[in-house]
């Protein structure tokens, strides 16, 4: 069945491995290798419940395992079920302390939660085992850390995490690539200035341009090549636009209906070329699930579609989006240096009072 998962995999079959890789989790429940191969799968499809699904097969057989109950945390917290994602890993943290898949969805969880101090706390103290993990754990564990200090206030921490930790362990891999275009797209939209550091990292975006193995990563790449101002960005867009129409049937709508929007508004963004880029990005990012990756990785977009609108003159669009973020998240010292900003542009009280 394995064996099958994979050649379904290999055609683009993506509906037809991930209903083996179930079937595989009921029948072998122990098999955590196809348990674990399946949610990565349904998360580049944006599909969270069938994460879940998949760990929740397997659960009842693998109790004593730290790493089922890391799995399964995720998928809680990708179906947005903070309670059940935290209690897991929890148990997952009670058989292992160290167990990295675990941290990183408390993380999440603290992230979601607004507990940005608990967060840091957490995941600095954890960052003592980190050392010796696969190039995306560990770059994507300081990451993650490097998230709450932005959202904390302190810019020059997550900077140097940039620097020291989220990127320059393997310059050539995918996601060390975009986790590493996403924190520096979110300094710069934190007011920071990241000096050259734009072009280093163009440097190992460039043969990028052909990949289209998923939308989520080019969308990233793209972004990346255009902040340095190589021509690629351009080059990586046509190609896009002329691959989405072709691409997998379980992709495409995914390729088609957001991959192609997105990556106009960013090149735009990137260009500065405001209004354009909010006419692009607002109607699609609804569907934005459908690129995969997590919550807290799509939130880029996010905040790009909002730093557009506030360029293009929209505050009122950006007060409507933001505040409900700022209510979630009461510590976030970001969000509250960009809505006293607004709310003065608005003529709105910055405290206002009940």
């Amino acid at each position: 069945l394995f064996a099958q998962a994979v050649a379904h995999w290999a055609e683009g079959q993506m509906h037809d491995a991930l209903a083996l890789h179930q079937q595989l989790a009921q029948q072998h429940p122990r098999d955590l290798a196809s348990v674990k191969l399946g949610q990565v799968h349904a998360f580049n499809l944006g599909d969270a419940p069938q994460m879940l699904r998949l760990a929740l097969a397997a659960a009842p057989a693998v109790q004593e395992l730290a790493w089922a109950h890391g799995l399964l945390a995720f998928g809680y917290e990708q179906c947005h079920w903070l309670d059940q994602a935290e209690a897991s890993a929890r148990r997952a943290l009670a058989l292992r302390p160290a167990e990295p898949w675990a941290q990183h969805a408390l993380a999440h969880v603290m992230l979601t939660d607004g507990r940005l101090r608990e967060g840091a706390a957490f995941m600095q103290q954890a960052s003592a085992g980190w050392g010796g993990l696969t190039s995306f754990m560990r770059t994507h564990n300081w990451w993650h850390l490097a998230l709450f200090q932005l959202e904390l206030g302190d810019d020059a921490a997550a900077l140097r995490l940039y620097d020291e930790q989220v990127w320059g362990v393997d310059k050539t891999y995918s996601q060390d690539q975009v986790g590493a275009v996403s924190l520096l797209a979110r300094l710069e939209l934190a007011g920071v200035d990241v000096g050259p550091r734009w072009q280093d990292l163009a440097d190992h975006l460039v043969d990028r341009v052909h990949d289209q193995v998923q939308p989520f990563l080019d969308l990233q790449y793209l972004y990346g090549l255009a902040r340095a101002g190589r021509p690629q960005a351009e080059a990586l867009l046509a190609q896009i636009e002329r691959f989405a129409p072709t691409a997998p049937p379980a992709a495409r709508p995914a390729w088609v209906q957001v991959a192609v929007p997105v990556a106009r508004g960013l090149l735009a963004h990137a260009h500065g070329q405001w209004a354009a880029a909010a006419e692009h990005l607002v109607p699609a990012l609804p569907r934005l699930v459908l690129i995969g990756g997590s919550h807290a990785q799509r939130d880029l977009f996010e905040q790009i579609q909002l730093d557009a609108l506030q360029r293009a003159g929209q505050p009122a669009a950006v007060q409507n989006l933001l505040q409900p973020r700022a209510n979630a998240q009461p510590q976030s010292q970001r969000l509250r240096r960009q809505l006293s900003g607004l709310n003065a542009a608005l003529g709105l009280p910055q405290r206002p009072q009940p």
